[in-house]
């Protein structure tokens, strides 16, 4: 049976997940764990390591230096894993968008997806991410992009699709939206809203603080109840949450019990 490029990266995706949890694994418990041979697994580490991730394995067991270890939102391993999950929230958040809104989104890969689920509306979206400008719009549909500085990456020959810094803070600061759609690295109850890379949490912040209505955050299972390096938001700005039916039960509850409306999509 033939694996598609996505699935391949979304099990690539989940690996790294799982190293980053556990810090080191041996090759048997990851095979075991995602029901594939030890010979695959190899792959994907040989894979995640040309993309630079910091993995060492040696006598059968892998190790992350998570001190090392960089984020890759952007790249097209995150990009492209866990597409169906992605689009199906997506789909649920362009629902939440109503004719005539102005709509924040920032540099997530879900967020993203909702370009193609807006139909037969007249609607502003004003971004920070560069990967807009390459997806198809809708007339009625019209794209403001923030200036600002572009991470890039050289050593990994990537670069981050996202404009960044004061320049694009302030130019967040001289707009007023009446929804915001956020993608976030973590989402807890204890932790609130937070980000794996240090660039993110400004841009994130201006967009929650200059929303008039509803701060809607876009976010698969593996987000859920996770807290990352670098925070930007109390959980109480949050209204909404969409999230797939993967989800821990208790970590929704407890978002539930913050009078946050949390949406569940299959796929």
């Amino acid at each position: 049976m033939k694996t598609s490029k996505s699935d391949v990266l979304s099990r690539q995706d989940a690996l790294m997940t799982y190293l980053r949890n556990h810090n080191y694994a041996k090759l048997q418990d990851i095979a075991e764990r995602f029901n594939i041979s030890e010979a695959t697994v190899r792959r994907d580490i040989a894979a995640l390591q040309s993309s630079g991730e910091a993995i060492k394995c040696n006598g059968g067991i892998c190790i992350i230096d998570t001190a090392k270890a960089l984020p890759m939102f952007d790249e097209e391993r995150h990009y492209s894993s866990f597409s169906a999950e992605k689009d199906a929230i997506a789909k649920r958040a362009a629902e939440l968008i109503s004719d005539g809104d102005t709509v924040f989104i920032n540099s997530s890969s879900t967020a993203l997806r909702i370009f193609s689920h807006l139909r037969g509306k007249n609607v502003t979206i004003i971004t920070n991410n560069g990967r807009s400008l390459f997806e198809t719009r809708e007339h009625g549909i019209e794209l403001i992009i923030v200036g600002g500085e572009v991470v890039s990456n050289p050593a990994r020959s990537n670069m981050k699709m996202s404009m960044t810094g004061s320049m694009a803070v302030d130019m967040i600061n001289k707009i007023s939206a009446n929804k915001c759609i956020l993608g976030v690295s973590g989402i807890s109850v204890e932790g609130g809203l937070t980000s794996m890379a240090v660039q993110d949490p400004a841009v994130n912040t201006a967009m929650i603080q200059n929303t008039t209505g509803p701060v809607i955050i876009v976010a698969d299972h593996r987000k859920i109840g996770v807290k990352h390096n670098f925070f930007f938001s109390h959980i109480s700005a949050v209204s909404h949450l969409i999230t797939d039916s993967n989800c821990e039960a208790q970590e929704l509850d407890k978002l539930r019990d913050r009078n946050i409306t949390v949406i569940e999509v299959d796929v």
